[in-house]
C-alpha cells in the first residue's frame, strides 16, 4: 500500500515521506512490527523526482500520523 507517513525526529520539525509500505498490506512482517515498519520505494512527500531504490525504516515513535495515498498507481 502506498502511503504517506508525517514523522517528528527531533519534536519540531515534521517530515512527510511517501512511499510503499507492504505491512499494511497484510504482507512482509518483518519481525520489527511492534517497534516500527520499512518504507520501500520513498521520496519526500511533495518533491518531484525519483523515488529512492533504499528502504527507510520509520519507528512509531517518531510517527505523527499515516495515510494511505488515494491514486497510488500513479507515481
Amino acid at each position: 500500500m502506498r502511503v504517506i507517513v508525517t514523522l517528528t525526529i527531533n519534536g519540531t520539525k515534521e517530515t512527510r515521506l511517501e512511499g510503499d509500505c507492504p505491512i499494511f498490506d497484510g504482507q512482509g512482517d518483518n519481525g520489527l512490527r511492534d517497534l516500527g515498519f520499512w518504507l520501500t520505494e520513498w521520496k519526500c512527500a511533495g518533491h518531484g523526482g525519483p523515488n529512492h531504490k533504499n528502504k527507510a525504516f520509520i519507528p512509531w515513535t517518531s510517527v505523527l500520523y499515516c495515510e494511505e495515498v488515494e491514486n497510488a498507481s500513479v507515481r
